[in-house]
């Protein structure tokens, strides 16, 4: 994608290329899925066609190469401006054994919380026991034991209108004024700043008073620890940690556990137990307790008995501050005219603002040419980001199904005929070359869908288009045409 750019200048090493696509996959995963498994790879050897990438252990490059190998495939692109194959291999260089005792096909979640240490035995990737403080210590070690980011403070939170109101109520329960805010729900799209503020309230806790015991996970590693503790018969110690040995509870995607009736029994008891108690609760998802799916009603009604407060996608002079204080804080120098042009081709997501923001400056700098407002305008070409980026994927589907005589179920259902898998295939193209959204989310937003499915409807629209297939490129054209009128 970025080839005509890269052919007037050297090609960029490996590691480089890395560096670049770690960016990338920044914008698309959280950061605990970056932390846990994309760290753990590191460039081994590079050709024309092929990069290979070596994995800290089997385990590693097992979960890697079945889950997130097309991810690394498009990143990889993007940075070399080529395709390439990526081959995974055990740190050693060589094709490890698959690891023994875990099947990750039938039990990722488990897989995912599981590793295997030098003897083989199977170890839990978060020791809880770990985060037990027996002495104090400074700030950001309190806070790195508590599973959290020490950046992720208030003083580094960039408030506007659209998350004002939030931002006071999460303030309010770190100083232990708004106690009547227990729980305190947060709610909002991807990429918003949600957990950057959840985070942000167990660290203020822990500056007040060092002695908090504070609990920060996602409901994803609650549900793997579970799985774990079940397994290994140590639910004594499980229950303990969250409902005894905890002062305040930070969970992360609260929306995860929606339908696994065995995490919402145990979260249930949890969640009574600490509010009896007395303890703070707070938490995140993608949307309002009633609107969670999977959710059951004396949940969902318990996520309500506090303050709900949602975050709105920033307005533009909130998207204009966050994209000074990256620059500032990551030294970069970003004139005002590109920091506008920047603000007004990316609207809805904070994380994807500040990603572009770092690929555009690492692909300035491979090129070895300032980032001036003219490039800048090349490169948020070639990564499909231009002003009508205000599209998003329901109006999306909405036209693709009116222009084809159907319904926005049909697109979104499971059908295949012809009639409805070609247009589907063309919204999922549309979508993804006009809002950016991640392949996953774009799975979730078209029924349930896997992200591969997404991914493969990309590729063949793509191809088609640019072979100069006459049929599907004048399809596309007048899509286009109607939505970006």
């Amino acid at each position: 994608m970025y080839f005509d750019f890269f052919c007037l200048q050297a090609m960029p090493s490996m590691q480089e290329i890395w560096n670049a696509a770690l960016l990338e996959l920044q914008t698309q995963l959280n950061e605990e899925n970056i932390e846990n498994w994309f760290k753990k790879l590191r460039p081994y050897e590079c050709s024309d066609a092929k990069l290979t990438l070596l994995a800290d252990d089997p385990f590693v490059r097992i979960w890697v190469r079945d889950n997130y190998l097309d991810l690394i495939e498009e990143a990889i692109e993007h940075a070399a401006g080529q395709r390439l194959e990526i081959e995974i291999l055990d740190g050693d260089g060589l094709e490890g054994e698959e690891v023994e005792n875990i099947d990750v096909d039938l039990e990722p979640m488990a897989a995912r919380s599981a590793r295997l240490d030098e003897s083989g035995a199977q170890t839990a990737l978060f020791d809880f026991d770990s985060l037990e403080i027996s002495a104090p210590a400074d700030l950001d070690a309190l806070v790195s034991a508590a599973g959290m980011n020490p950046r992720y403070t208030f003083d580094e939170f960039v408030v506007g209108s659209s998350n004002q109101f939030t931002h006071a109520a999460c303030q309010a329960v770190a100083s232990g004024s708004g106690q009547t805010y227990n729980p305190l729900f947060i709610f909002g799209g991807v990429g918003l700043g949600k957990t950057h503020l959840l985070q942000a309230v167990g660290i203020e806790m822990l500056r007040r008073n060092p002695a908090t015991r504070v609990k920060y996970l996602s409901a994803e590693v609650f549900m793997n620890q579970l799985i774990q503790s079940l397994r290994q018969k140590t639910m004594a110690e499980f229950r303990n940690q969250f409902r005894h040995d905890c002062d305040l509870l930070l969970i992360d995607d609260i929306q995860f556990i929606g339908g696994k009736d065995s995490t919402q029994e145990e979260f249930f008891h949890t969640f009574n137990a600490l509010y009896q108690s007395g303890k703070q609760i707070v938490m995140t998802s993608d949307k309002t307790p009633q609107e969670l799916p999977g959710i059951e009603e004396r949940l969902a009604s318990r996520f309500a008995w506090g303050l709900i407060a949602d975050i709105q996608p920033p307005e533009i002079e909130t998207r204009v501050a966050i994209l000074e204080k990256k620059a500032e804080d990551s030294d970069l120098e970003l004139g005002k005219d590109v920091t506008m042009l920047l603000a007004t081709s990316i609207r809805s997501n904070v994380r994807e603002l500040e990603g572009t923001l770092l690929r555009m400056v690492a692909q300035a700098q491979l090129m070895n040419q300032p980032l001036n407002t003219d490039l800048a305008r090349q490169l948020l070409k070639r990564m499909n980001i231009q002003h009508e980026r205000s599209l998003n994927v329901e109006q999306i589907i909405r036209t693709v199904a009116s222009h084809f005589d159907l319904k926005a179920s049909d697109i979104k259902g499971s059908r295949r005929t012809r009639a409805i898998s070609e247009p589907r295939q063309m919204a999922m193209y549309l979508s993804r070359k006009h809002t950016g959204e991640s392949y996953p989310e774009l799975g979730r937003k078209f029924g349930g869908k896997d992200h591969t499915t997404v991914l493969t409807a990309f590729r063949k629209i793509e191809d088609l288009v640019e072979t100069g297939n006459n049929e599907f490129a004048a399809a596309i054209a007048e899509l286009e045409a109607l939505l970006l009128r």
